[in-house]
């Protein structure tokens, strides 16, 4: 009895290690792009042939596109979003009031609002009040328009809301993360799966290097009672697998 139960056992582990590395090795992508020649003149047809087990292949021809309408076009990987962006939220506006910027603008502030209630008797600023407001601002973040419309509150018969920009553009420091690169995110050109070629034209001499991008997604991951309970689904229940080869092309 031993013996047999041993054997059960040794088979289920041998089961659950193998069901282990096929869905390991379900998503290990691998792709591979070549030319069908490598130095080509302007305006002369470049051929590529794809293969691999991804799921989208996008070819990133590494040039700046030129539309006949002139409209420029890049599309060289090392500016897609998803290189320059790694994750991060883009473009996400931070302006920050700090302590030494607030010190500064005190007096000036005070200044101000000294002149206002002695030209309107009848609907006087507190100036202690406005400044311990702005002291509540310092180290906290705020998109542009948000701390404007903050410091507004605080003294709305003596600025408008577009002075109160200004004021965020002059004390308040700028945090931002602008990640968008000059002109846009690069894009691909995606590809049909089932027919792994692709031809261009380089319309300016240069050195290029074409980068291929493939991309497979597991299975659903599931967890708990699954669907039953809970039929919603989000990127966080599958997992990514990505990988790219290139192609250095030279256009005389």
């Amino acid at each position: 009895m031993k013996t047999k139960y041993s054997i059960r056992i040794s088979m289920l582990l041998t089961i659950l290690f193998c069901l282990t590395s096929c869905q390991k090795d379900e998503i290990d992508t691998w792709v591979s792009i070549e030319a069908d020649k490598t130095t080509v003149a302007v305006n002369e047809t470049v051929s590529f042939t794809m293969s691999g087990n991804a799921e989208t292949y996008v070819v990133y021809t590494g040039d700046i596109e030129i539309k006949p309408t002139g409209q420029q076009i890049p599309h060289i990987f090392a500016n897609s979003y998803l290189v320059i962006t790694g994750g991060k939220k883009v473009d996400d506006e931070a302006y920050v009031l700090t302590q030494g910027s607030l010190d500064t603008w005190t007096p000036i502030l005070t200044a101000e609002i000294v002149a206002y209630n002695l030209a309107n008797p009848n609907t006087t600023i507190d100036a202690n009040a406005v400044i311990a407001g702005l002291q509540g601002l310092v180290d906290k973040s705020y998109y542009k328009d948000t701390a404007a419309i903050r410091i507004r509150e605080l003294m709305p018969t003596l600025k408008t809301f577009t002075n109160c920009q200004n004021l965020v553009s002059t004390y308040f420091e700028n945090l931002s993360v602008l990640l968008t690169p000059v002109g846009g995110f690069s894009t691909g050109v995606a590809i049909n799966r089932y027919n792994l070629t692709y031809s261009y034209k380089f319309g300016t001499p240069g050195t290029y290097v074409v980068t291929l991008l493939g991309t497979r997604l597991s299975d659903k991951n599931y967890s708990g009672s699954g669907y039953i309970y809970n039929s919603t689904s989000s990127a966080s229940d599958y997992t990514y697998k990505r990988n790219t080869d290139t192609v250095t092309i030279v256009v005389e």
